[in-house]
C-alpha cells in the first residue's frame, strides 16, 4: 500500500496557490451577486460545523488537532461570509490569511499523522 499523504500535501499546496491567487476576484464576484454568495457561503459554514462535531471524538488520541483544524476551516468560512456581506476593507486578506493558516495546519497534521501498517 502507498502511502497518500505527499499526494494530499501536494493538492493542498496547489489549492493555497489558487486561494492566494484567485480569492480577491471570487470574493468581488460573490459579492456582486451578494443573495447567491451568502446561501453558498451559510451552506459551507453549516459544512464546517459538521465536520467541528464529527472531529470531536474524544477517544481519538488526536481529537485536539482535528478539532482545531475544522475550527481553523470554520474560521475562515465565517471570514469569508463578511468579506462578501459586509465588505470591511481588512475582512478580505484576513479571510485569506484564515484559509492559508487552516491549509497549513491541515499539511501539519497530515505530514505527523502515523503511517498505515504495511499488509
Amino acid at each position: 500500500m502507498r502511502d497518500s499523504r505527499p499526494a494530499e500535501i501536494a493538492w493542498l499546496i496547489v489549492i493555497g496557490l489558487l486561494i492566494a491567487l484567485g480569492t480577491v476576484p471570487l470574493m468581488h464576484a460573490l459579492a456582486a451577486n451578494r443573495p447567491l454568495g451568502t446561501v453558498m457561503l451559510a451552506a459551507v459554514i453549516a459544512g464546517t460545523v459538521v465536520m467541528i462535531r464529527r472531529a470531536y471524538a474524544p477517544t481519538s488520541p488526536t481529537v485536539r488537532a482535528d478539532v482545531t483544524k475544522a475550527i481553523a476551516y470554520c474560521t475562515a468560512a465565517v471570514l469569508a461570509l463578511i468579506t462578501i456581506d459586509w465588505g470591511p476593507h481588512w475582512a478580505i486578506r484576513a479571510f485569506i490569511t484564515a484559509a492559508e493558516v487552516a491549509i497549513v495546519f491541515d499539511i501539519l497534521t497530515i505530514a505527523t499523522r502515523p503511517r498505515a501498517a504495511e499488509e
